[in-house]
């Protein structure tokens, strides 16, 4: 719910900006419209309440309307965080190539080192030297040491 209200739709990692989708955003939007109806039906409940005490009446909202509310509330939330962590998953797997990409340059340079004189060596080494200087500077988000 917490992340819906924040309205914050950008995530930086890695240094780069991942922005969600506009059915994520959509998303946000519906299951805070269902969020504010969940609200406005416990506050027309509680007013209800007070003035049944005061009047003798009773006008508070009916089980169908209850059980109506809470359903599109629960369809929200469920579309909401479907997307939402769908996307955070696939921005996590596309953070983490970072780390695959190195790994992957390294075994290519421990390859490499079983034919020193080859050209690829040389070129394998500079490529591991660029990964570690991109690891580098995504861990190194606060500009120091």
């Amino acid at each position: 719910l917490e992340a819906s209200v924040d309205q914050h739709f950008a995530i930086w990692v890695n240094g780069e900006k991942f922005e969600l989708s506009a059915e994520a955003v959509e998303h946000a939007q519906g299951l805070q419209g269902a969020w504010h109806d969940v609200v406005m039906m416990l506050d027309r409940w509680q007013a209800a309440a007070a003035a049944a005490a005061a009047q003798g009446a009773d006008h508070k909202p009916d089980r169908p309307e209850l059980i109506r509310t809470l359903v599109a509330f629960d369809v929200a939330w469920s579309k909401f965080e479907h997307s939402y962590i769908s996307e955070l998953i696939a921005i996590e797997e596309q953070a983490r190539q970072v780390v695959i990409n190195a790994v992957r340059v390294e075994s290519q340079v421990q390859d490499s080192e079983l034919e020193p004189m080859a050209a690829t060596s040389a070129e394998a080494e500079r490529e591991l030297v660029r990964c570690i200087a991109k690891l580098n500077s995504v861990a190194n988000f606060k500009r120091k040491g």
